[in-house]
């Protein structure tokens, strides 16, 4: 029966710190393909209105000036926790060595959380609110743009389209900007309380390590992403591709959306893979031509589900 001292504490925490840390290095999450980064330097970020700066033109007189919209959107910061307790008794007895695999854990649920917080938000975009106030981030009436007569008028155009499946996403992720933030606060880490003086250890007998991190995720510009509850064929893929392409600037020239990912859940994601590749139509019995044959890389989120 090992003696709890010190030493052997220290010994435990370095191998609970080290799995955890080496997990979350090692753990790639899907985000960073279709989100963009942002470092926050407080309790909110606040974003203005990038999908509001118009094209280059033809300089005629003065400079025009295209000033960011005063109109923002803050996202607060959000804090996240994860945290493993052991007896005390274990210990005395032995009874310790799943606390590698444990801590490893942790650091993968962490790695990957952003994942699972842009999967709720991506699901509940449809009902919540974008940047720009009075619509929904998906919706079927947000404000677009054309030429008429010379001059830009303002239209409406859809980045939603309702039905009775699990949803799927088309994005443009090729622009500067991507259709979705992720704001970073404070990283993961982990800390122990592993003293025997800790309340944990001389109330309750108990050790523990917790890991939190501070962050948050928010939709960003509504005109590269494309949800859709219809069902997942290639007619409503090409229907969303031609959808994407229709938003203009403010002047009333294209913005040049281009979508190239699909973000799937695991529903989807074997169907997916075979539209990117096939030739021909995988849902249609005759020989169909595939009109997105490597057109959408394939991203499975399997926290859609």
């Amino acid at each position: 029966m090992p003696i709890i001292t010190m030493p052997l504490l220290a010994s435990i925490n370095n191998a609970v710190s080290t799995r955890f840390n080496t997990q979350l290095a090692m753990t790639e999450p899907k985000w960073p393909k279709f989100a963009e980064e942002v470092a926050s330097t407080g309790d909110t970020s606040v974003y203005p209105r990038l999908d509001m700066i118009p094209g280059m033109r033809e300089w005629f007189g003065d400079r025009v000036v295209n000033s960011l919209s005063a109109v923002t959107f803050r996202v607060p910061n959000r804090l996240f926790e994860n945290t493993i307790g052991i007896r005390r008794e274990q210990i005395e007895d032995d009874q310790y060595g799943f606390l590698g695999p444990a801590a490893a854990q942790m650091g993968r649920n962490a790695a990957v959380y952003y994942d699972v917080l842009l999967a709720q938000a991506m699901k509940a975009a449809n009902a919540s609110a974008s940047y720009d106030g009075s619509q929904n981030f998906f919706d079927v009436a947000h404000t677009n743009y054309a030429i008429s007569g010379g001059v830009a008028t303002t239209t409406t155009a859809a980045n939603f389209v309702t039905g009775a499946n699990p949803p799927w996403f088309l994005l443009d992720t090729s622009q500067v900007l991507k259709p979705f933030f992720v704001q970073k606060r404070r990283p993961p880490v982990i800390t122990p309380k592993i003293a025997l003086t800790d309340d944990n250890v001389f109330n309750q007998g108990e050790f523990i390590w917790g890991a939190d991190f501070r962050g948050a995720v928010s939709p960003g510009i509504y005109q590269y992403a494309y949800m859709s509850q219809a069902t997942f064929n290639m007619a409503n893929l090409v229907a969303a591709r031609v959808a994407m392409a229709s938003w203009n600037r403010p002047d009333g020239v294209p913005m040049g959306v281009m979508p190239n990912m699909l973000v799937v859940p695991s529903t989807y994601a074997l169907l997916a893979q075979k539209y990117y590749s096939s030739e021909y139509d995988p849902l249609v019995s005759t020989l169909t031509p595939n009109l997105v044959q490597g057109q959408f890389e394939v991203v499975e989120n399997p926290f859609l589900n």
